[in-house]
């Protein structure tokens, strides 16, 4: 009885895979951090209280931004230009191996 083959498995993943999907993460909230800022230092501003990070993020919120767009989309690229570095599949043994 032949045994079952198993579903495909990455032998090594790519690792600008993860890098896209960890700076993507970091962009979403960076933007969402963005958005909210004005908001939050309003309200610091009633408490009389620092505005901390949200002031942090309004004055250098753009730049930061500008720089985990530029990082993804080289990841991206990368990810895309090495995809076929990383296989699949382990190669097919012939009889004669």
């Amino acid at each position: 009885m032949p045994t079952p083959k198993r579903p495909g498995k990455r032998l090594f993943p790519n690792p600008f895979y993860l890098l896209v999907i960890v700076v993507s993460t970091l962009f979403v909230i960076t933007a969402l951090g963005y958005l909210v800022a004005p908001t939050v230092i309003e309200q610091a501003a009633k408490e009389a209280r620092p505005a901390g990070f949200a002031g942090w993020l309004d004055r250098h919120g753009p730049t930061a931004l500008g720089g985990e767009f530029a990082v993804m989309l080289a990841a991206a690229l990368l990810a895309m230009a090495t995809d076929r570095w990383f296989p699949e599949r382990p190669p097919r043994r012939t009889g004669r191996d």
